[in-house]
């Protein structure tokens, strides 16, 4: 069953990876193009944990799961450089100065680089729970696939999470000024579903969709055509 539900989760991920490039390809939109790396990965990781019990355990599993979470580290904080870039398109008056999608900006790449020591850090060790077959930095107890293992456990996901709040601060500024409560409910659900008892039932995927799609969607809501300036509202 989980296998199915990631396969379906990828499915969905790809429909909006393909929103974002007609975002950009058709609106001219340059945040979407931005997102489409880390829309890709979400696209990826779906896919290959979907696949894993077809695929089985050994180096090509192995060798497929490190760009799940390649792209996680570099990418995953860009969603808050995206929500400045929102704001600034729904006309708040605070994003019109330069240096306020420069703090955006730069708090994305801090979380990036918080991110960063994962890439030499840490390494893969098979996991095996529900139907579901995968590689992970973490193992926790109940999801060894050999006798021997032992649990390891991962580190707190603190650029996530601070990427979940921005978003929810960001959509509730939204849902206040233009009554779009969807960016908001996207990030609340995601750092719901990323929270016992959510996470063991593996519904933090699904919570990455949510996520995604109300991003995505305050991204068709309010950009401009062109992009703003930055000294316009947007």
């Amino acid at each position: 069953m989980y296998s199915g539900l990631f396969l379906f989760q990828a499915a969905l991920q790809l429909a909006l990876f393909v929103w974002l490039w007609r975002l950009w390809r058709g609106r001219g939109v340059v945040v979407a193009a931005v997102l489409l790396l880390p829309q890709f990965g979400l696209v990826w990781d779906n896919l290959i944990v979907g696949l894993g019990r077809t695929i089985g355990l050994g180096p090509m599993l192995e060798a497929l799961s490190w760009p799940r979470f390649w792209l996680h580290w570099l990418s995953g904080a860009w969603l808050v450089a995206a929500s400045g870039t929102i704001l600034r398109h729904a006309g708040f008056g605070f994003m019109r100065p330069a240096r306020a999608m420069t703090g955006f900006c730069a708090a994305t790449m801090v979380l990036m680089l918080y991110d960063l020591p994962h890439f030499w850090r840490d390494s893969l060790h098979p996991v095996c729970e529900f139907d579901l077959v995968r590689y992970s930095t973490a193992v926790a107890p109940g999801a060894f696939c050999f006798p021997d293992q032992q649990v390891i456990p991962g580190a707190p996901p603190f650029a996530a999470i601070v990427t979940c709040l921005v978003v929810i601060i960001a959509g509730a500024l939204l849902l206040l000024r233009h009554r779009f409560p969807w960016m908001m409910l996207g990030g609340i659900l995601m750092l719901i579903s990323a929270a016992p008892p959510f996470r063991a039932l593996k519904l933090d995927n699904f919570g990455e969709v949510l996520i995604a799609g109300g991003c995505i969607w305050a991204i068709a809501r309010f950009a401009a055509r062109p992009e703003a300036s930055p000294t316009s509202p947007g």
